[in-house]
């Protein structure tokens, strides 16, 4: 109980039922590991997980989820946010879906017989006959037709500007970007070549005789390959007239053992180069990386008009994620920072000795820890999961905030405790004892949960 006589945790036939509130109100039942229920403080969010991560039900004013996977999927949502307005989708089994959608975007698909699903794989629509045999893909205007996998395909479209198609593989197929660029095959994969960047001063032509030798060359760029992907070497250098200034490098040599790369040529500038396994370094405007030992230790460095995010990982045992917030005279810029004057002192830190313990803390001064922590992912990959199972496996963990609230727990739960911003202090071992102790110094020991003792205070 909390200081003002509401409920915040209980236990019944410990450790099988559990129920807790947070401060936000959220409330939090669990019948451990099979089944959990939470809501928000308005009761407008409810949600179930049973079997978790198999079993899912959410309901909120904007979206509805219901799952068994692989068994059944079911959601209904707003339609592009507009209230009254629904999209539907379902699979019943990986082999039966459908939907519908207030836009009118209805979908049926028994695969592999027939289907038409729209927003699927980077594509508007996505419409099959005994797939792989016969199938289309739409994407804006454009419609592309394939048979037999896409060993015959052709596309169609309305706009003349756009990308068009066809071919016959392995003897002939061609891609045509009107005005940007073409692309040819002959008894594919083996003979390549076209025209590129047509709508530049310099365009490109290339020729590729798969693996063994290619080349590109226009302007002041060229590049070559041989016995692909093993070698490879491109460059540009500076004075062309629509690129002043800019240059690239690219080096290939028994790829993927060495690489070099320096790029001021494209809008994102990018420089790496590695010796795989032992060094790898990669730095652009917006990053710095370097990988020894790939993949076991990564050392990674982003930064934005806000943050700055540092990444240690020493694969699998250790990682460390470190956010720090630029203050507000130094946003809106993507200068990388060093100057540790130039950020607010709070900031979020993360680490994991996996799988013995894990520490995190945030700019708003909460925190928690534990001892044995094998579940190695966060966010959604850890959505259920520990509240279904960690009181199995973590042997101690405590958390609080900048309020002074504090909560230790123990394997299986067998030692709960909560510290209530100094106001109120309470611990627990099921069927044993319960122990108090009040704002005004009383205390209260209950035996076997239900034989009080009290001293102190005023009584």
């Amino acid at each position: 109980m909390d200081p003002d006589g509401q409920l915040v945790e209980l236990d019944v036939l410990w450790p099988l039922i559990h129920y807790e509130r947070d401060a936000d109100g959220t409330t939090d039942l669990r019948l451990r590991p099979l089944w959990r229920r939470t809501e928000n403080a308005t009761a407008s969010k409810v949600e179930h997980q049973f079997l978790v991560p198999l079993g899912e039900a959410r309901f909120d004013p904007t979206e509805d989820v219901l799952r068994f996977l692989p068994l059944f999927y079911y959601r209904e949502h707003l339609h592009e946010g507009r209230a009254g307005e629904w999209d539907r989708d379902w699979f019943f089994t990986p082999f039966i879906w459908g939907g519908s959608s207030a836009g009118g975007e209805d979908y049926l698909a028994v695969f592999p017989i027939y289907g038409s699903i729209p927003n699927i794989f980077t594509y508007d629509r996505f419409t099959w006959i005994l797939f792989p045999l016969l199938w289309w893909s739409q994407y804006g205007d454009a419609t592309g037709v394939h048979m037999f996998g896409s060993l015959i395909s052709w596309s169609s479209r309305e706009d003349p500007n756009r990308v068009h198609w066809w071919r016959v593989l392995p003897f002939y197929g061609e891609t045509i970007v009107p005005g940007k660029s073409e692309s040819y095959m002959a008894l594919w994969p083996f003979f390549h070549w076209g025209r590129d960047r047509l709508d530049k001063q310099h365009s490109y032509d290339s020729f590729f005789f798969f693996p063994l030798i290619g080349w590109k060359t226009g302007g002041a760029f060229f590049s070559w390959t041989f016995l692909w992907p093993f070698f490879r070497h491109a460059h540009k250098t500076a004075g062309v007239a629509d690129e002043p200034g800019k240059d690239y490098s690219h080096w290939d040599i028994l790829w993927p053992i060495f690489r070099y790369i320096e790029d001021t040529w494209s809008d994102n500038e990018f420089h790496q180069w590695w010796i795989t396994p032992l060094v790898s370094s990669t730095r652009t405007k917006k990053q710095e990386s370097l990988v020894l030992l790939y993949p076991l230790i990564w050392l990674r460095r982003f930064w934005d008009k806000l943050q700055d995010r540092s990444d240690t990982y020493v694969l699998p045992f250790f990682w460390r994620n470190r956010i720090r917030y630029k203050k507000a005279g130094h946003r809106g810029t993507l200068e990388r920072f060093d100057d540790a004057e130039k950020f607010e002192a709070s900031e979020d830190d993360h680490w994991r000795l996996w799988p013995l313990a894990d520490y995190r803390e945030d700019r708003h001064g909460n925190w928690r820890w534990r001892a044995l922590d094998p579940w190695p992912y966060d966010g959604y990959f850890t959505r259920g999961v520990r509240p279904a199972y960690d009181f199995i496996w973590t042997l101690a963990e405590s958390s609080g905030d900048s309020k002074g609230n504090r909560r230790v727990r123990s394997l299986a739960n067998v030692y709960t405790s909560r510290t209530f911003a100094g106001r109120k202090f309470q611990c627990s071992v099921p069927w044993l004892f319960n122990y108090e102790q009040e704002e005004n110094g009383g205390s209260t020991l209950r035996l076997l949960q239900v034989l009080p003792v009290r001293w102190g205070g005023d009584r």
